[in-house]
């Protein structure tokens, strides 16, 4: 991943400008929020006729993609669904959003199966991270399949707590029956500083690049490259939740 590119440095340089906002009020230590339990996550059907088919009844589809994961020239797909029950919607009279969701999400990937549609490969009820707190803006940006390549961008930003936000890139590819995590990239900024790190792992290569630099030096930061050790790669079926592991000790991705 090359050093932070034109358009991103004008996005994170106008957050830094217009949203420095109490970071001194900091966020409470107490949540009294429900959380789903692993009842609250209901089994998938096995096939479906199209890929939003998967989706249980009151449960709605977030983002899908289409596109051929298992190189056998037909579109699969993939769909990030969240639930829509009562319990887990609360009003919010503190900081932040007016309404805090801890619905339960859910990862599909479907491979297409001749004319019967979709049959389901794997179901991930984890990877797909809710908010922990009403003033941190929702972490699943986007999903999209290219060149067989299935990407996940989320985003960690608090408008209130922290000066620092992120954005994390996360790459799989259909290898050895499983849909395995091939590379994270993650771009790290702090709002009152404008210093920015971004670090690449290519876990194919078991290579890392990191770059260091800051919004105003155009891009001329400082790039180092070292060795990774991950084995066994991380795949669908186990890959940790956003946020809660780590490749180098002390970063967590």
């Amino acid at each position: 991943m090359s050093y932070i590119n034109k358009s991103m440095r004008k996005t994170l340089l106008a957050l830094t400008l217009l949203i420095f906002v109490s970071v001194a009020a900091g966020q409470d230590d107490e949540f009294p929020w429900k959380v789903p339990t692993p009842a609250d996550f209901p089994a998938l059907a096995e096939t479906a006729a199209t890929c939003s088919g998967f989706a249980p009844k009151n449960w709605t589809v977030m983002a899908s993609a289409e596109g051929d994961l298992n190189k056998d020239q037909r579109p699969d797909c993939v769909l990030v669904l969240k639930g829509n029950d009562s319990r887990f919607i609360y009003k919010n009279d503190g900081l932040g959003s007016e309404k805090f969701d801890t619905n339960p999400r859910i990862l599909a990937v479907a491979f297409a199966e001749g004319d019967k549609g979709f049959r389901l490969h794997v179901q991930n009820n984890s990877f797909i991270v809710m908010s922990d707190s009403p003033t941190m803006s929702e972490p699943f940006q986007d999903v999209s399949i290219k060149g067989g390549i299935l990407t996940f961008i989320f985003e960690e930003f608090y408008s209130a707590g922290s000066w620092s936000m992120s954005n994390r890139t996360y790459k799989f590819r259909f290898q050895n029956g499983e849909m395995t995590l091939i590379g994270v990239d993650m771009t790290s900024v702090q709002r009152n500083t404008g210093d920015i790190e971004t670090r690449s792992y290519n876990l194919s290569t078991q290579r890392m690049t990191i770059e260091v630099g800051n919004i105003g030096d155009d891009g001329k930061g400082k790039t180092t490259r070292k060795a990774i050790r991950v084995r066994p790669l991380p795949t669908l079926k186990n890959v940790k939740p956003m946020f809660t592991w780590t490749i180098e000790k002390d970063v967590v991705l």
